[in-house]
């Protein structure tokens, strides 16, 4: 469970939410959405750790979560970028060594704020290959507790982004607590409890 506690968030001087407070839980599907702008991405870069609240709290099965302690947290969750394609080294065997740099880039270019830690933009993916690298990715954290999606269908036809919202659904199945990014109707409509972002005052 991720819960969020009158938490204030910024970005640099940009006011993104005031007292934010809501409950993400085990076995339930819940959407961050808004306008663009409002604030979704950085929310969860929040929950991962990675961007400080500035009043109030974020807490992980009743543990405080700071940017000091979330590289532990980390290990507990599985997460999908907006940029899938930054996930390519899940492709890789766990024991070849592009796997292993891939995943210290991916994570990286996350905590670098100022100057992203990427070698050279990745070709696009496919709307097929983004499905299939999010099916593996969700294979190989099967044993990870929590769910993290940055707009997992925002570049997928109809029938793909069922297939998306299927996967997403597996893992609520499982007991997993499930957080996505969209402004989709079909995931919006779809989930089981909705937190929506204000361009202006993030609430």
């Amino acid at each position: 469970m991720l819960e969020v506690k009158d938490a204030t968030i910024k970005a640099g001087d940009r006011l993104l939410a005031t007292r934010l407070s809501f409950m993400a839980e085990d076995g339930r599907l819940t959407c961050i959405t808004g306008p663009e702008g409002s604030g979704k991405t950085a929310l969860l870069r929040t929950l991962l750790g990675f961007l400080p609240v500035s009043e109030g709290y974020v807490s992980v099965d009743g543990e405080l979560l700071t940017v000091s302690s979330a590289h532990a947290f980390r290990r507990m969750m599985v997460y999908l970028p907006q940029q899938m394609a930054r996930l390519r080294h899940q492709l890789c065997p766990p024991e070849a060594p592009c796997h292993e740099a891939g995943e210290r880039t991916f994570w990286a270019s996350e905590l670098s704020d100022v100057k992203p830690l990427v070698a050279a933009p990745a070709s696009p993916l496919s709307p097929e290959e983004i499905v299939l690298l999010a099916e593996q990715t969700f294979e190989r954290a099967a044993d990870k507790p929590i769910v993290i999606a940055d707009e997992p269908a925002a570049l997928l036809p109809p029938l793909l982004a069922e297939r998306m919202l299927s996967l997403l659904r597996r893992q609520v199945d499982a007991g997993k607590t499930v957080l996505i990014a969209s402004r989709r109707p079909l995931l919006v409509g779809e989930a089981d409890k909705i937190v929506e972002l204000k361009r202006d005052i993030g609430i």
